[in-house]
């Protein structure tokens, strides 16, 4: 990530990045923001969230990793794991570059995540990592929201599945311009799966995906 951003980021949540100019021996974010400017504004998104949650968190390390963002704090609890896991699955949808929508590529065993304007010509689709959003067409939202909401009905279903969490269904509207996600489980995991594609879907276009600027 480029100096200016990554000064943005620290200057913004100073508490939450108080390593980020520490020793090498106690945290890794000495090293920075180990991803590309694209995935500035989830990074931001998460920020505000935690912080919010709880003060005390500490970042030790962002990178990219496999072409998805990994963002490992101290104070991990149920709310945080899910916006921290639900951010990572984002991730694979945003160009990594200029955070336009993408996908997961793969290039010989390197992966990526990227736009139509920067995936290289031995780039391939991961089709593994696409979601549906023919199954949100009821919502009638724009494209980039609908992926929002396929992405967080996906996920809780996988989680249900794979880590034995609780079923849940979520009511998605857009309400005075705005995305609005209720889910039928007050669990703290949840809750933060909820807020975290919230969150950034209030930062981008409804139909582009792009970020609106602020």
């Amino acid at each position: 990530m480029n100096k200016e951003l990554d000064k943005q980021l620290c200057q913004s949540y100073p508490r939450l990045y108080r390593g980020r100019y520490g020793d090498i021996k106690s945290t890794l974010m000495c090293w920075g923001f180990g991803c590309g400017d694209g995935w500035y504004t989830l990074l931001d998104v998460i920020s505000g969230l935690l912080t919010k949650h709880n003060p005390e968190i500490c970042v030790v390390q962002v990178k990219e990793k496999f072409g998805g963002l990994r963002f490992y704090h101290s104070g991990c609890d149920a709310y945080s794991l899910g916006v921290e896991m639900t951010a990572g699955t984002l991730s694979h949808y945003i160009c990594e570059i200029c955070g336009a929508p993408g996908l997961l590529n793969d290039n010989d065993g390197w992966w990526s995540t990227r736009c139509d304007a920067h995936a290289s010509e031995n780039l391939t689709v991961d089709n593994r990592d696409d979601v549906d959003i023919d199954s949100v067409a009821d919502l009638h939202l724009g494209a980039a929201w609908s992926r929002l909401a396929a992405i967080l009905k996906n996920s809780a279903a996988w989680h249900t599945e794979h880590n034995g969490r609780p079923a849940v269904t979520f009511c998605i509207s857009k309400t005075n311009g705005r995305l609005v996600i209720n889910s039928s489980n007050d669990d703290e995991f949840t809750n933060g799966m909820v807020d975290i594609i919230a969150g950034y879907a209030n930062r981008i276009d409804e139909y582009s995906g792009m970020v609106i600027n602020e």
